[in-house]
């Protein structure tokens, strides 16, 4: 228990120190496209905030993880979910970049890219902006297939993607746990589609934004579209998954105590051999 709490404390003075690193980037930056203090703000930001969310109140979602990462389902389902949110959510960085920054990307060739700028002014909403757009690694196709990833795409995308495989597999389970019959089970299949569905609904955003912003000015002259997408979909998408498999374990429980009463009654109601005339 001590040893979890001085790591605990490890990651949280990690965490600290990256607001005087950012303040230290903008007291060296010289515009470059590339500023080494940044970067590591950054990493000092979220390295140390992952490391806690899985090693407190993710850890026992960890632990099953592990579990079913083994399998050839569960790679599956987190290759596919991680791939894809990193696509859309680096799409979706780019027009940002793009539209409410003004800093456009052209290539002529394909050109892969590293970016760790500033924003200003100098404020805290400034530096907790930059560690979620930077530092940023920026893919470019000609002629229109460009997305940049971020630290904070990749943080939130391990987490969700985590958190789907374990909701996912913890459904299975207790439908196999269950042993129900064909037509029940399709009640357990429901939970599954419900999951796949939410985290969808963190993809389908920020896909329909990559899709219309070139031709719809209304959503590319509003920030808050992009940044709700951006910051907040994420987010509530990992808070929603972790409620969810909450709610499914404390149902497994339930049904776990019900069999074993199911099993106690039967055992109490059956009349051995050696006793019937």
């Amino acid at each position: 228990m001590r040893t979890k709490y001085l790591i605990g404390f490890l990651f949280l003075g990690l965490l600290l120190t990256s607001l005087p690193l950012a303040l230290i980037a903008y007291s060296v930056d010289q515009q470059n496209l590339f500023n080494f203090y940044e970067t590591l703000a950054s990493f000092m930001f979220w390295f140390p905030l992952i490391s806690l969310a899985l090693w407190f109140p993710l850890r026992s979602v960890v632990t099953l993880f592990v579990r079913y990462f083994r399998t050839v389902r569960g790679k599956l389902l987190f290759g596919s979910y991680i791939s894809i949110h990193l696509i859309l959510y680096g799409f979706l960085l780019e027009l940002i970049l793009d539209n409410v920054y003004k800093y456009p990307e052209t290539a002529l060739q394909p050109s892969v890219s590293f970016t760790s700028t500033l924003l200003y002014p100098v404020s805290l909403s400034s530096i907790i902006t930059n560690f979620g757009f930077y530092p940023s690694i920026s893919i470019l196709v000609p002629p229109s297939f460009d997305l940049a990833l971020s630290l904070y795409s990749f943080s939130l995308a391990l987490i969700i993607a985590i958190l789907i495989v374990t909701n996912v597999m913890q459904v299975i389970d207790l439908g196999n746990i269950c042993a129900l019959t064909q037509k029940t089970r399709a009640f357990v299949l429901l939970p599954v589609i419900g999951i796949i569905a939410g985290a969808s609904c963190c993809l389908s955003f920020p896909a329909l934004i990559s899709i219309a912003a070139p031709s719809a000015a209304v959503l590319t002259n509003s920030a808050a579209v992009f940044f709700i997408a951006y910051f907040a979909f994420p987010c509530a998408t990992a808070i929603g998954l972790k409620y969810n498999l909450d709610s499914i374990g404390r149902m497994a429980s339930d049904l776990d105590k019900l069999k074993e009463s199911l099993s106690n009654n039967a055992l109490e109601g059956s009349v051995p051999l050696s006793g019937r005339d």
